[in-house]
Order: structure tokens, then C-alpha cells, then sequence
């Protein structure tokens, strides 16, 4: 699992920037082609969980990591489980919310993609410790 998680973040600029870049356009998309009704805490709520919810999974991430009673294994198997469910649940979510027409927006869209970023960023400093 080490192997594939290496892949996965092999690129760190990419790994980092890109899932942060599509959940800022979904969320751009819901601003400026939403429907208006009760658009307004959806608006503010959504920079709020996602932000949250991006250093949080990697504060998770980055404790068990230095913990020492955490094996590998399990860091492992966590950190590839948590990206690819998250991530595809998010990317899921932002194809309905587009095929929808822009009317069924969650900030789960936008916090399920920032997961990407959240672990790899954990996963480069547990490769630099």
C-alpha cells in the first residue's frame, strides 16, 4: 500500500494544488449559477467546514503518524481508504451537483475533494520524517 500511496503523491505540487483548485471552481460554479434559495449560509458555511475539514483529516493524519504505537500498516491502509473514499465521494457529489444544474450543492463536495490535499500533505512529511 506504501508503493501505491507513493504514486498517488508522487507529484507534490499537483497532489496539493489541483483537488484545492477544483473545489474552489465547484464552489465558484454554486456562486455564480446556484439556485438562489437559501444560498446565502451555503455560501458562508462552505469556505468554513471545507477549511475545518482540510486541517483536520491532516492533523488526524499527521498525529498518528507520530504516534508510536501506530504500525505502518494501518497508516497505510487509513491513509489510502480515507483519500480514495472521500475523494470519490466528493468527485460523485460535484458530477450530480453539475448534472442537477447547479441546484443540489453540499460543502461535503467541496471538503470530500480537499481530502486529496489534506493526506498528501501528511503523507510528504511522513516521507521527509
Amino acid at each position: 500500500m506504501k508503493k501505491i500511496l507513493d504514486k498517488m503523491f508522487n507529484n507534490k505540487n499537483l497532489a496539493f494544488w489541483v483537488p484545492i483548485i477544483v473545489a474552489a471552481l465547484i464552489y465558484l460554479l454554486f456562486l455564480l449559477c446556484g439556485s438562489p434559495v437559501d444560498k446565502k449560509p451555503l455560501l458562508i458555511g462552505t469556505p468554513i467546514v471545507t477549511v475545518f475539514w482540510y486541517f483536520g483529516s491532516f492533523l488526524i493524519v499527521f498525529v498518528q503518524m507520530k504516534n508510536q504505537m501506530c504500525p505502518e500498516w494501518f497508516l497505510n491502509f487509513a491513509e489510502l481508504l480515507v483519500t480514495v473514499m472521500f475523494t470519490v465521494f466528493g468527485s460523485v457529489e460535484a458530477i450530480c451537483f453539475i448534472i442537477s444544474g447547479f441546484r443540489n450543492f453540499s460543502p461535503i463536495i467541496c471538503a470530500g475533494i480537499v481530502t486529496y490535499s489534506s493526506i498528501s500533505l501528511a503523507h510528504v512529511k511522513r516521507i521527509i520524517k
